[in-house]
């Protein structure tokens, strides 16, 4: 399982997926338990990140997992996964808005991370920084997941190798900081922004449309408009084709966001695009949450 990390830098992400799978149903049939069921938890991380299963049956695959985790006493396995759980679980059920002090996932998650700190294992509660910071940040709770990445990056100082999650970890501290200097106009964000879309880059071979998509919030962001929509368009293009129908349906909701901004009416294209996005990925609180927060008010009415 040690070579997963450098396959995704060569191979589609749901080819690796299928390998640590095909690794899961050897051990289990050689008697190889530990690295079996570590290659298990790498399949159901790996199936998140690349959005290859859907979300459902995503979930009764981990609770499977987790069973035999126990069964075989493989605590260590088992603390690695059960995180993996909670992130399936909320954007599948899940469709209110993410609150750092209201949200009982949030607060479970916290509990799961000072549980590990406790224990000193900081690679480990980087895990789960990470993990809870990706779905604050689709649930757009972006204060929450600037809190957790600058927790994360506290961590990495002390370790020896950080957490990368197939290089996962770049694009969305990226995204988590473009949403956050939109928000807040500090420069140093958008300075981690641009250092984050530089390490995406370097992973870009089998990464392009995440490339292409901070390129496109980026310009955004700094003002740079001109050709806006239709770099968007060549983000969800390219989301499309690398087969990464979660992010596609990030991208369609970003672009959604600019041209709603710009008083724009394809916004209720990108957005009806997202939800549908979201919901073939198996994302059906998000997609009620995506719903929800676009009829509220007059001017976010869309077709959902």
């Amino acid at each position: 399982v040690c070579w997963g990390g450098a396959l995704s830098t060569r191979e589609p992400l749901k080819m690796v997926s299928e390998k640590f799978l095909h690794a899961y149903k050897v051990g289990m049939q050689t008697g190889g338990i530990h690295s079996a069921l570590l290659s298990a938890h790498f399949y159901c991380e790996s199936s998140i990140f690349s959005g290859g299963v859907e979300l459902e049956i995503l979930e009764r695959e981990i609770d499977m997992f987790e069973k035999q985790m126990v069964a075989y006493k493989q605590e260590f396995n088992w603390n690695l996964t059960v995180s993996l759980e909670r992130i399936v679980h909320i954007l599948i059920y899940c469709s209110s808005d993410l609150s750092q002090h209201s949200s009982e996932f949030l607060v479970e998650g916290k509990e799961i991370m000072d549980d590990h700190i406790e224990k000193n294992n900081l690679y480990a509660a980087s895990i789960v920084c990470f993990l809870y910071s990706y779905v604050s940040y689709i649930f757009c709770n972006f204060d929450f997941a600037k809190e957790l990445i600058e927790m994360r990056w506290t961590f990495e100082k002390t370790l020896y190798r950080p957490y990368r999650a197939y290089c996962t970890t770049f694009f969305f501290d990226s995204l988590i900081s473009i949403a956050f200097a939109r928000k807040t106009k500090q420069d140093i964000w958008t300075k981690y922004a641009l250092e984050n879309l530089e390490k995406t880059k370097h992973a870009s071979h089998n990464y392009r449309h995440r490339v292409l998509l901070l390129e496109a919030e980026i310009h955004t962001l700094l003002g740079k408009t001109d050709n806006a929509v239709s770099n968007y368009d060549e983000a969800i293009a390219s989301a499309q084709e690398s087969g990464y129908i979660n992010e596609q349906a990030i991208a369609n909701e970003r672009a959604g966001d600019y041209c709603l901004s710009q008083g724009d009416n394809q916004a209720s294209d990108y957005y009806d695009e997202a939800y549908s996005l979201y919901i073939q990925w198996g994302a059906k609180g998000k997609a009620a949450h995506l719903k929800k927060n676009y009829l509220q008010s007059p001017e976010r009415i869309i077709s959902m």
